[in-house]
C-alpha cells in the first residue's frame, strides 16, 4: 500500500497527517521527513490489516 491509497481509503489529508506527529501542515509538508513519516504509516496500517481479527458469522 503507498500513501495515496492509505489517504483515500482512511479519507486522510497531510493536515490529519501532520496532527499525528504533532506536527503543523505546513511543517509536515515542508519535512525532510516526510516520506518516512508516510511509509512508517502505511507499514503500521498494513500490519494492523494483516493482524485484524476475522469476521465470525452468527
Amino acid at each position: 500500500m503507498n500513501i495515496k491509497q492509505l489517504k483515500k481509503e482512511l479519507r486522510l489529508d497531510n493536515s490529519k497527517l501532520a496532527f499525528f506527529f504533532d506536527l503543523a501542515p505546513t511543517s509536515f509538508a515542508n519535512s525532510t521527513a516526510k516520506s518516512r513519516y508516510e511509509q512508517a504509516l502505511c507499514r503500521f496500517y498494513e500490519y494492523l490489516k494483516e493482524r485484524e481479527p476475522e469476521e465470525t458469522c452468527r
